[in-house]
Order: structure tokens, then sequence, then C-alpha cells
């Protein structure tokens, strides 16, 4: 599953940077908060790998280290929102997965955003998985 994030995020940050986001319209909205709880806990693992590749320097709160934790207390349930995502978008997942990696790329305050999603993350870091099930609309809506 590693690989699959660092691959899909690699993706992700060089569509974004190469200006291929030319149809707008079918892109991920910002700021609509998934209304499944398992498609928001994938959103937030995205924004969250977003942030850890994305803050680091310039000022830039790191991020890295809280979601290497929250990937590794979180694992049962990643793992499942992550099957969940992958039924729900089908073989347009890959297509779905880069929308949601440039939505997270593309900050207009990135230092704002890495400070946020710092918090974030200590903040999942502290609850159970099935809190954060329950709570991660709420966390992912900080950070989009």
């Amino acid at each position: 599953m590693r690989n699959v994030v660092i691959a899909a995020a690699a993706a992700a940050l060089l569509v974004g940077c190469a200006g291929h986001s030319n149809n707008r319209a079918s892109a991920v909205r910002i700021g609509t908060v998934p209304a499944e709880p398992s498609e928001a806990v994938w959103h937030l693992r995205a924004g969250l790998n977003v942030a850890a590749l994305l803050c680091k320097g310039r000022g830039r709160v790191a991020v890295a280290g809280a979601y290497q934790r929250f990937l590794a207390r979180h694992r049962a349930l990643l793992s499942a929102a992550y099957r969940a995502d992958q039924r729900r978008h089908g073989s347009g997942f890959d297509r779905h997965e880069t929308q949601l990696y440039n939505r997270f790329a593309n900050q207009r305050d990135p230092a704002a955003f890495c400070r946020r999603s710092a918090e974030v993350a200590e903040q999942a870091n502290q609850m159970s998985s099935a809190a954060l099930a329950e709570r991660a609309g709420a966390l992912l809506g900080r950070i989009d």
C-alpha cells in the first residue's frame, strides 16, 4: 500500500506541476466533505500525505513524522477505506486519486495548510480508529 501511496502522490504532483488540469469541471471540489465516513478517512489520508511531502523547510511546519504515526496507528481503518474507495470509483479510481492529490497540492497558503495539517495529524493520532472514522469529515474540513 505504501508504494501505491507514494506512486499516487508522485503522479499527482507531476500532473499538478505540468499544468494539465484543463478539465476543471471534473475536478474534485474543494470544501466538499464526503458523505461516507470511509471516503472522508481516505481523503483525509490523501491530504495528510500531500502535507507530509509539501511541508518541509521554508518556515513550514513539518508533517511527515505525524503522518507516519497516523499510518501506523490507523492501518486497518486506512486499508478498509482504500478498498471502499476503489470499489466506489471502479475504473476511475486512478483519475479520482490524481484529482484528490492535485486538490491538496495546489494551496493558496501552503504555510497555513502545513500548520493545520500538523495539528490535524496530531489530533488524529490521539484518536482511536473508531473515533477517527466518526470525525474524519470534520478533520478533513480543517485542511480542505
